[in-house]
């Protein structure tokens, strides 16, 4: 899975707004995404689906540190990610 990852990173790039740029890693959601409401902490060298709701990791791998910083952020933005939900789901 990691051989493609930088691939998937420089595709999705340019298709997924990004919410925070934390400079080593991003916070992105995808449009008219489903399932459990959620954001993606993606860089070359990882990719997970974090619950906005409880910030469980959903999907895929991310380190803690940068698991510590994002939903660090998150938390104090919750109603920012939950507005962006709403839009890009739509």
């Amino acid at each position: 899975m990691g051989q493609y990852l930088p691939y998937i990173y420089i595709i999705k790039e340019t298709q997924l707004p990004t919410i925070k740029d934390f400079g080593s890693f991003k916070i992105y959601m995808y449009f008219e995404d489903h399932g459990v409401p959620h954001f993606h902490v993606l860089c070359a060298d990882f990719h997970a689906s974090v619950a906005i709701d409880d910030f469980a990791v959903l999907t895929g791998d991310v380190p803690t540190k940068a698991y510590n910083q994002a939903t660090k952020w998150a938390a104090k933005n919750k109603p920012l990610l939950w507005r962006k939900w709403k839009k890009y789901s739509e």
